[in-house]
């Protein structure tokens, strides 16, 4: 066999349960010093005694530790009523005063601890999963309340810009009104310098497809926009934004309802308007 064939064998010959040709095969290769299986049975044994250090404490199930302990009390009981003898050419070895050739052997108790090992390593993965899961949930819940903590932020920091233009002595107060008589009316508080506040409440929902956008209607010349918004969940407005034309050049303010993403220029009459000059 070559050294890839093995290769899926290191850890079964590491934990000794490996038998036959394929054992033979891999000590083959041992024995040649192979610069492949050398260090890849290294590693799996490697492996293998980390095992029980990298689980996490865990107790394990009551009737487990029962099957293990009974296994070992058998195994005992089994080893101390039996007399053990030499194979037949061990022994002819022995009367002709050669010693007989040593032999490798794999005592039970061994191969129970290592079906011990398997049980208690197989619970513990088990285990590791559980938490895995439950720390993968936890980072989503911690991944949600950061987004929430930061849009809540968001609407902090906007309220108080939006207050502080409203509060300005050299803010200008504005009424937007509604071209539908059951729309609300729309607040405007613009500053030359700190910009155009605008607020609503009970502001209708708009479609997924649908955005509002904010204009400047110069006296001359087209509409500037300023801001594409939407109502909360609860139909509030609060924006502030920049004054990016003279103010003794702006003739109105108006909103208009626009595809998602905002328009160049106006494709639809205002909703909302007020005159400013």
């Amino acid at each position: 066999m070559e050294c890839g064939q093995l290769a899926p064998l290191y850890e079964e010959y590491a934990l000794g349960i490996l038998e036959g040709d394929a054992r033979a095969e891999v000590e083959a290769h041992l024995a040649r010093h192979c610069p492949q299986c050398t260090p890849g049975i290294a590693k799996a044994r490697w492996v293998i005694s980390q095992i029980a250090l990298a689980a996490p404490d865990a107790q394990p199930p009551a009737e487990l530790r029962g099957k293990i302990m009974g296994a070992i009390r058998q195994s005992a009981e089994t080893g101390a009523g039996s007399t053990w003898r030499p194979p037949e050419k061990d022994r002819a070895a022995t009367s002709t005063g050669n010693p007989p050739a040593k032999r490798e052997m794999f005592p039970m108790w061994a191969w129970v601890a290592a079906a011990a090992l398997a049980l208690i390593t197989g619970y513990a993965i088990r285990q590791m999963g559980n938490q895995n899961t439950q720390l993968a949930e936890l980072r989503k819940q911690l991944k949600l309340a950061t987004l929430q903590y930061q849009a809540l932020q968001n609407q902090l920091d906007q309220g108080r810009m939006v207050a502080s233009v409203m509060m300005a002595p050299d803010s200008m107060p504005l009424k937007l009104m509604p071209k539908d008589k059951n729309m609300p009316m729309v607040h405007a508080y613009l500053h030359p310098h700190m910009g155009v506040a605008i607020t609503a409440d009970q502001m209708p929902s708009i479609p997924s497809a649908r955005t509002l956008q904010l204009w400047f209607v110069p006296k001359k010349g087209s509409p500037m926009s300023i801001a594409i918004f939407r109502p909360n969940a609860s139909g509030q407005i609060a924006l502030v934004a920049p004054v990016n034309m003279p103010m003794n050049e702006i003739a109105a303010l108006a909103v208009t309802e626009e595809p998602a993403g905002g328009s160049p220029q106006p494709t639809t009459s205002p909703a909302w308007m007020a005159q400013v000059n």
